[in-house]
């Protein structure tokens, strides 16, 4: 495991993206608990929820995954509709995200730092794996330099990307009901 940086790349106080996914690793794993509280949470899905959302949001660029979910559609979008829009997706993968984690031990997520970042670096892939039901299963978070420094994006499990995913589910139902429609769905949920 490797992890080079160079220059000042990263502020004193900036998380490195590989810790950014250990820490909310071990957030979650504090959050979710043993077997017994993981079936509490199974019903208490709102508390759930926001034990995902405590864990995620400090290190998840909504705008950027907004935009690339919608992609063709994000530039004849009014503002007001990718807001709602990059709202609404966030809550429905954080959604996702928990109900995907009750299934297996967070605290067993192995995070595999083998990143190497120079200032010229812009997009990078943390690479971890989780042991399920006898498989390794590699988990995958790719990340971006933004503004606010280093964000994920998506989510890829299994090589299944969720950005992918939804943009494939959305563009269909967009194309045959508009956004409007799809957003309000996403607001119900």
């Amino acid at each position: 495991m490797i992890f080079f940086l160079s220059g000042n790349l990263l502020a004193e106080n900036e998380l490195k993206p590989f810790e950014m996914i250990r820490s909310s690793i071990d957030s979650m794993t504090l959050g979710l608990g043993d077997d017994d509280n993981r079936k509490r949470l199974d019903s208490e899905r709102e508390e759930l929820y926001l034990i995902i959302d405590k864990t995620l949001s400090p290190y998840f660029q909504k705008r950027y995954a907004g935009r690339l979910v919608l992609n063709q559609h994000w530039k004849s979008a009014s503002a007001n509709q990718r807001e709602r829009f990059t709202e609404g997706l966030y809550q429905s993968l954080v959604r996702s995200y928990a109900l995907t984690l009750l299934n297996f031990d967070v605290s067993q997520i192995r995070v595999l730092n083998n990143v190497i970042i120079t200032p010229e670096t812009k997009k990078l892939t943390v690479k971890s794996e989780v042991m399920y039901q006898g498989e390794l299963i590699p988990m995958n978070f790719s990340f971006g330099k933004f503004k606010e420094g280093w964000r994920f994006y998506d989510v890829k499990i299994e090589g299944v990307s969720y950005i992918k995913n939804y943009r494939n589910q959305f563009n269909a139902e967009i194309n045959a009901n508009g956004l409007d429609a799809v957003i309000q769905r996403l607001e119900i949920l």
